[in-house]
């Protein structure tokens, strides 16, 4: 598999996450925008897993405050919308990091952004074996739950 990111950028990324990826590759595929490589659907498998951990992580986090059903609905929709995710991404600079597809000509779109945050929590979950623990504590670090 090629490699399209530095190792400075992998490790800005991991800053960024506050994690640091054992599978290097897993990272780059949650930073891969739909058609960027030889993979057409890019990051949307990853995000499709982030999205449902992120929606476990933030009803976990409700459930363990003793927020009621309706709390724990309006801060999942708040938090884990697109809107919110895509702002994140934005604000901490991770649109610099996406391997983009040559026909978007350098501009990352707020959907790609959203889809890219959800991938990249997608990838945390995988690379640590399928536990909760680490993607909670990236989705911390990215400032969409608040820290402990």
């Amino acid at each position: 598999m090629a490699i399209y990111l530095s190792d400075a950028k992998i490790q800005a990324v991991e800053k960024i996450l506050q994690y640091e990826f054992q599978g290097k590759r897993l990272l780059e595929q949650a930073l891969e925008a739909a058609g960027s490589t030889n993979r057409p659907e890019g990051n949307k498998r990853l995000a499709q897993l982030g999205d449902a951990t992120l929606q476990l992580s933030i009803k976990l986090a409700g459930f363990e405050a003793r927020q009621s059903i309706g709390s724990i609905t309006i801060s999942l929709s708040k938090k884990a919308s697109n809107e919110n995710l895509t702002a994140i991404g934005f604000s901490l600079g991770l649109d610099k990091f996406i391997i983009l597809n040559p026909s978007s000509q350098g501009v990352v779109q707020p959907r790609l952004m959203a889809t890219t945050v959800e991938a990249l929590i997608g990838a945390v979950y995988l690379d640590n074996e399928k536990s909760i623990q680490a993607p909670l504590s990236v989705i911390r670090a990215l400032g969409i739950l608040q820290a402990e």
